[in-house]
């Protein structure tokens, strides 16, 4: 149960809590001083074991919720969250995904095994500049033609996750909310990237940090919404921004 003035903290973490070593090291030690006034979660396209190597490295704050392979897997306390597996396993034929992905797109090259789950497969671009939009659709289009129910996610102009059609970071978001009872308006989410985008359809507070990608900046123009922000700051310190235009700054 949450307490009095108790906010939601949702942050990716590459190029949006990380990238800034000072302005993270600062958004940290407010957040640790504050730590009873914050439920911290970290939603990455990482894996859990990738991101928890990264906490570790840049030395952030254990989160109370880590959402990871771009919303396919919750943990907390280190625990599998079964709940959320389950649900979004519905529908979800993985390996037929796989084998058709294979034989009909060899621009898409498979990410190392460390990065795939059982929920989501994950590729790079073999030629980025070779790749358009129009490829993603086509893609889109002929899982939906096969009636393979997923969703493509495409980000940073070189990444690609296919994933259950229940399952991304934005859902995720969303099940945790429900799970503490935390209004939307105590709730913030952060991000820098087109697979941030599913939290930013949430109906939350939200901060785009100015160094954003391209893909995410043409979502938010073309999606304004007050509740979301673009900061003037990039990485960590656009986070810090944001919270002090949402009144969530703690004294």
């Amino acid at each position: 149960m949450n307490i009095p003035n108790q906010f939601l903290l949702i942050t990716d973490l590459d190029n949006t809590l990380v990238g800034d070593d000072l302005a993270t090291q600062r958004l940290n030690q407010y957040l640790d001083n504050h730590r009873q006034q914050y439920i911290l979660v970290y939603a990455t396209g990482r894996s859990y074991k990738s991101a928890q190597g990264l906490m570790q490295e840049r030395q952030l704050l254990e989160p109370d919720y880590w959402i990871t392979g771009v919303g396919t897997e919750i943990y907390i306390q280190g625990n599998l969250d079964f709940v959320w597996a389950n649900q979004i396993s519905t529908d979800w034929q993985r390996t037929a995904i796989a084998s058709f992905v294979a034989s009909r797109f060899p621009q898409f090259k498979l990410q190392p095994q460390a990065e795939q789950n059982p929920w989501k497969l994950s590729f790079h671009l073999h030629n980025p500049a070779q790749v358009s939009n129009q490829t993603i659709d086509q893609l889109v289009h002929a899982l939906q033609t096969l009636q393979l129910k997923a969703q493509v996610i495409f980000s940073s102009n070189v990444d690609v996750d296919i994933l259950p059609i229940r399952a991304n970071k934005g859902n995720a978001v969303q099940y945790i909310q429900q799970k503490l009872g935390i209004p939307t308006t105590k709730t913030l989410v952060c991000g820098d990237s087109g697979n941030d985008i599913s939290m930013f359809q949430q109906p939350t507070l939200g901060v785009i940090v100015n160094n954003a990608q391209l893909e995410l900046i043409e979502w938010h123009c073309a999606n304004a919404n007050e509740n979301h922000y673009f900061a003037k700051n990039a990485y960590a310190e656009g986070i810090f921004e944001a919270l002090r235009r949402f009144e969530m700054i703690l004294t």
